[in-house]
């Protein structure tokens, strides 16, 4: 049973908390019983205001916020909310440095990876601030790159040419991003949680973590116009995959020395020629390694996780095949939920 984890990343005052007690009183609504983690950085308050009322469990990090909260502290507090608490759904609120791509990183560690789903990554701007801070622009952007749903918020403070070229910006960085303008955070809760178990095919097959059908939403001044986003191949900010059979280890070494564009990190056990009993590998920023497991580690199940920008499932997948890896017809089609909310064909 995995936990769908969803992240709401903004900075300090943008309506994270808003958002967030939206999310939670849909979520009660739907008689679910989801764990809030929070940072308890200057906000307590309002973290209390947040869950009056509520059934939501409450966490809060033990450093505070998550930004200074180490990845192991992370991990722990994530490993025992699913091991004890076992809620419906975790959300998460990331403030400050807490950069998406590090917890997406943490949830697909290994033994995480079978317990959490990453679902969705919710970035909150402040149309009234974005720009403004310097001290905090690089962290702002990176939470709106790896967003996959945008709310360009407080639009009723800031006059129409700034909201324009906010989102101008915005979209420069990110245009896979649903893109919603909003007031005091306001938006369909479904269009952050996806409307989990009400449209699910019963085929005897799990469809928990499969991916609904979500439309881009584009406002433009006096109307909506919907897109139909059409990519020829689907790009994901993170996926994972299930290799069978063995890799051969010199192709699978030029595979990792050529470089997949876009990739911040890739991980996993699989098994290569001459690395036995299995293969650990970490690749991060350029540099990787390729361990044989440790006795002392239990064998895992064979499994790549990787983490970048746009990238190409399909081709990654041909890739790997080429180096002897083989995958389940399945694995091509990516059935199974992804992060990064790619566009899919309709049937």
């Amino acid at each position: 049973m995995t936990v769908p984890v969803y992240l709401v990343a903004g900075f300090l005052g943008s309506g994270k908390t808003t958002l967030m007690k939206q999310l939670l009183e849909h979520l009660n609504a739907r008689g679910e019983k989801p764990l809030v983690l929070m940072n308890e950085f200057g906000e307590t308050n309002i973290d209390n205001e947040l869950l009056e009322g509520s059934s939501a469990q409450m966490r809060e990090l033990i450093d505070g916020c998550i930004c200074c909260t180490s990845k192991t502290e992370l991990t722990k507090t994530l490993y025992d909310i699913v091991t004890n608490d076992q809620p419906s759904s975790i959300l998460m609120e990331a403030t400050g440095l807490a950069d998406p791509v590090e917890v997406l990183d943490i949830c697909t560690l290994p033994n995480l990876l079978e317990r959490l789903s990453l679902r969705t990554i919710v970035s909150v701007v402040d149309a009234n601030r974005w720009g403004k801070v310097p001290q905090a622009e690089a962290l702002m952007k990176r939470q709106a790159k790896y967003a996959d749903i945008l709310l360009l918020n407080k639009t009723d403070v800031v006059d129409p040419a700034t909201v324009d070229e906010v989102e101008k910006h915005l979209r420069a960085l990110n245009e896979r991003a649903a893109l919603h303008r909003t007031v005091r955070a306001a938006i369909d809760p479904e269009h952050v949680l996806g409307a989990e178990g009400t449209e699910v095919v019963n085929d005897g097959k799990d469809h928990s973590h499969c991916d609904h059908e979500h439309d881009h939403c584009e406002h433009t001044h006096d109307h909506h116009v919907h897109h139909k986003h059409d990519h020829a191949h689907d790009h994901y900010l993170s996926f994972t995959v299930r290799p069978k059979g063995k890799a051969n280890k010199a192709k699978f070494n030029d595979f990792l020395n050529e470089g997949v564009p876009g990739l911040l990190r890739l991980k996993g056990f699989l098994q290569v020629e001459g690395v036995e009993p299995q293969a650990i590998l970490q690749w991060t920023a350029g540099h990787w390694e390729l361990i044989p497991r440790p006795q002392v580690l239990k064998p895992k199940p064979d499994v790549l996780v990787f983490i970048g920008e746009n990238l190409d499932r399909h081709a990654l997948i041909h890739k790997l095949e080429a180096t002897g890896l083989e995958f389940d017809a399945s694995e091509h089609e990516g059935h199974h939920h992804e992060h990064g909310h790619a566009h899919h064909h309709h049937h």
